[in-house]
Order: C-alpha cells, then structure tokens, then sequence
C-alpha cells in the first residue's frame, strides 16, 4: 500500500502528463496541502484554481475506475436521497441517487477513500442492497448533502434546482412533450402536455419561480435580465441517466414570463417508419414516395401534428453507405447514424436559404430541409430538387390543398413548383381510446402523377387536386377499427366530421 505522500505524486504526475499541471503547480498543491491536511490533492488543485472540476472528475474516473455521474440535473426521489445515514453521508461526502429493489447507486466525491467505501458496502448489506459506487464532483455532492441535512418530507421545498428536476424528470417519466410554466396573480402553474392534451400538474410560488426561472434562461444561454422580449433557447442535460433537449421559448404576459419547455427524450432515438402506426396503406405510398431518385416531397400539418418525426424516420428508412444524405435542421432534434446533419447558426447569419445553397455544393442525393417558412427557402428547395436531388421537407398548412395555397402565397407560381412535386403528405394526431397508452396518426394526401400535374398547370386551379386519401377516410378507418372515438376525432378536427 503506497503512502499518502506517494498517491498523492502519483496523482500529481497523471495530471502532469495529460498536460493539465505544470510541475511548478503540483509543488505548490503539495506545499498548500501540508498547512491543509483536510484538502486532498485534486480538491485543492481545483479550490487554487489551477484544475476544473470536470478534469479532476474525469482522472478519478480513470484512476479508480469508476464511471462519472453528472448530478447537476438529477431529480433523487427523497426515499433514495435518504437511503444512508445522515452522518454517514455527509462523513464520506457520499450520495445516493438511485435504489430498486436490489441496488443501490451512490455518487461519491473521493472513490479512494476505502474506508467509506466499507462502510457504505456494509450499510447497503445490512439493507439487503448491493452497492455500486460512481464518482461526483463535490460541488454538486455538497447541494445534495444541504437537502440531507434539512432532512424535510418534501426536500424540493429547501432547493429551486432540485423543484426544477423533479419537474423535469415527471415530464420525461409521463411522455410529456412539453412543460408550460404559467404565471398567475398569485402562483406560478405547472401544466404537462400529454398526448396531445394539457394537464395541471403542481403550483409553485414566486420567490422558487424566480430561482427556476433564472436556471431554465442560464442553461438554454438566454438573457437573465431581459424579462419582456420574447426569447428562445435550447439546452442538452443529462437528467436521471438520459440525455434530454429542452428547447426554450419565452413570452411576456400580463403577471410575467410565460416559459414552454419542449422536450425530446434523446434516448428514444429515431422510431422506424413501421413503429409511427400508419396504417398499411399510408406504410407503402410513403415508402414509394421516398423512392423516388429526385422531386420534392412535402409533409404537412398543425405544430405537434408529428412531422418531423415522420421526416426523420423517412430519413432512416433510405439512408444507406451508397445514399448521400444531408440535412438543415433549426435545430437537430435526434441524430441519425449515417447521416450528415446541419445547424442553422444561432447567430441567424444562416437561412435555410443559404444553407440549401451551401448543402448542393456537397453533392447530396437526398436533402432534408427542417421547415420551409419563406419564399426564398421555397424556391431554393424546388430548384434543389430540379437539379436531380430527393428534397424532403415539412411546411405548417392544414391538408395538401392548403399545402399549394401556401406555396402560392409565399409568392411562388405554380409553374415554379408543381412540376417537381411528388406528393404531399398532412397527418394530425389522435388519442387512442381503447385502453392503449399514446396517439397514432390519420392522414390526407396527394399523388403528384405527370397527368394531374397537367391538368393542374393547363387550368392553373389547385382544386383540380383530388386527395389519394382524405381525412374522412382515414378518421372512418380507425373509427371501424375501434381505435378511437368521436368525441376524440372532435377534439382534433372540430365538427368537420359530424
């Protein structure tokens, strides 16, 4: 067993060698430490501010080969974050943050302390729990260890941060797409997106939504001080072992900052086009569609109608080592193996425009562009897609008539874009009714063969379009398969069924 004094050089000379002290820094920790016999190596290294919590986190890691646990957004139930003794925990400076029947996980700043480690295996065993050591930075160990101490029924009431995770992490845990946090007069409410529906979840009070608020604008770098104009955000936190994107919006009302979080659960990945739950017949004409080597294809609907994710799962369905597929996305929303995905710049020195440009001198043969929101982007799109290039994108209209309509007001001519469509797509979301948890789709769209695009530009009149499958089929189709019902399909679509 080396002595203290050597473990310590031995640490020493691994920051040393991965360039991160200098030897004149690690003589100056190891005099520091002799007149501070509490520090140990790297916690003094990173207080004199010569090392970062992260680097010293990770050369534990590696030294004692335990994995890193990032706890600055981690929701702890308070029967977990209560497992060990309070004295035994702020003794070893140790945490746990997770607990089933069988395990116990615990963060633990100083992995080499075998004296804790015993301990805490013997606290664990005596409880039935086998136990399973991660390593921490102390700064967040140290937060935890506050709400250990005011030992409260309730510990979110004692910490903003921790209120803000536990929200979060019941979002995730419900399948909630979005989190609205709505002020009152005289509280803050907390409302989930579920399914397509809102539902009331909790109310907090001014003083924590202050707090809540501070951190949600921080970590999606928005401006803390701007508290009227609108603002958008977007941040990537690793919540309870999954990686999660919160993608930010702001808006001033009458009793202050209305905030929505929208999350995407990165770990879902992106679904198959089999598992989205369209029907048979909606499964082949999208596959045809996308076998197409050049043309647009247009996939259209209401905000939370799902077409993104029916674009990326297409996206998934046609990648292949011999297809070149880029992408334009504001922002990425899960990534895709294969595929080579593009931001717009946050600083807006970038459309969607300017991005397709940049896109076709990569010599793709399949483009997918986020969202078309402008005549510029529409045009660029269509001529991309004139150049012998499969263009993909999405547009916010109703159904595909709708679809033209927009093209046209956007200050398109229908000569301009009707020769290179293939087809439009519109799908909404309904709710099962019958016992199974989620939403499937219903769709509307149009085939767009050689001779309707004749009939279409002869008479210059859209409503020539005659849907290969309407809503009023589909909504029938699931109505007769008993998957939802018609106070559902109302909910969605109004009386246009009635």
């Amino acid at each position: 067993m080396p002595s203290a004094n050597q473990l310590f050089r031995s640490i020493g000379e691994v920051f040393f060698d991965k360039n991160l002290l200098t030897k004149e820094q690690i003589s100056i920790v190891l005099r520091t430490q002799k007149k501070n016999n509490n520090y140990l190596f790297g916690q003094l290294a990173v207080k004199l501010g010569f090392l970062s919590e992260d680097d010293l986190l990770q050369i534990l890691s590696e030294i004692y080969s335990v994995k890193p646990v990032k706890m600055e957004f981690l929701y702890i139930p308070p029967n977990t974050l209560n497992f060990l003794d309070q004295n035994v925990a702020i003794s070893f400076f140790a945490v746990p943050f997770y607990s089933d029947d069988f395990c116990v996980k615990i963060a633990i700043s100083d992995p080499g302390n075998i004296r804790a480690i015993d301990k805490i295996i013997s606290v664990c065993k005596s409880k039935g729990r086998k136990a399973e050591f991660f390593v921490a930075k102390e700064s967040e160990i140290l937060r935890f260890l506050e709400l250990i101490k005011c030992n409260s029924g309730d510990v979110s009431k004692n910490d903003s941060l921790f209120l803000l995770n536990k929200i979060i992490f019941e979002a995730v845990e419900a399948k909630a797409s979005d989190i609205h946090f709505e002020p009152t007069e005289n509280f803050v409410g907390v409302r989930f997106r579920i399914d397509g529906i809102l539902k009331e979840i909790t109310k907090i009070n001014f003083e924590a939504w202050s707090r809540i608020k501070s951190k949600i604008k921080i970590i999606s770098k928005m401006d803390i001080t701007e508290n009227r104009r609108a603002q958008n955000g977007h941040a990537r936190i690793s919540l309870a072992g999954k990686t999660i994107d919160l993608r930010v919006a702001t808006v001033c009302s009458a009793f202050g900052e209305n905030v929505t979080v929208r999350i995407f659960d990165l770990n879902n990945g992106v679904k198959n086009l089999i598992e989205l739950g369209f029907s048979k017949k909606d499964f082949l004409w999208l596959k045809n569609i996308v076998s197409h080597p050049y043309g647009i294809f247009l996939i259209v609907g209401p905000t939370g109608s799902g077409k993104t994710t029916t674009l990326y799962s297409l996206v998934n369905e046609i990648k292949s080592p011999n297809v070149n597929i880029i992408t334009l996305e504001d922002p990425i929303e899960y990534q895709i193996d294969g595929v080579r995905q593009l931001e717009l710049r946050e600083d807006g020195l970038m459309s969607f425009a300017d991005g397709i440009k940049a896109i076709l001198r990569q010599d793709p043969d399949v483009m997918l562009v986020g969202e078309i929101r402008d005549e510029e982007t529409a045009a660029t799109a269509v001529r991309a897609s004139l150049t012998g290039r499969l263009v993909l994108a999405t547009l916010h209209a109703s159904t595909p008539n709708d679809a033209l309509r927009r093209l046209t007001d956007l200050g398109l001519k229908l000569s301009d874009f009707v020769p290179s469509l293939l087809g439009i797509f519109s799908q909404r979301l309904v709710r099962y009714t019958n016992g199974h948890a989620g939403r499937f789709p219903v769709t509307e769209y149009i085939s767009f063969s050689d001779d309707l695009k004749q009939k279409i530009l002869f008479s210059d009149d859209i409503t020539n379009c005659t849907p290969s499958q309407t809503f009023i089929s589909s909504v029938k189709s699931a109505l007769e398969n008993d998957l939802t019902n018609i106070e559902e399909i109302e909910r969605v679509f109004g009386n246009a069924f009635i």
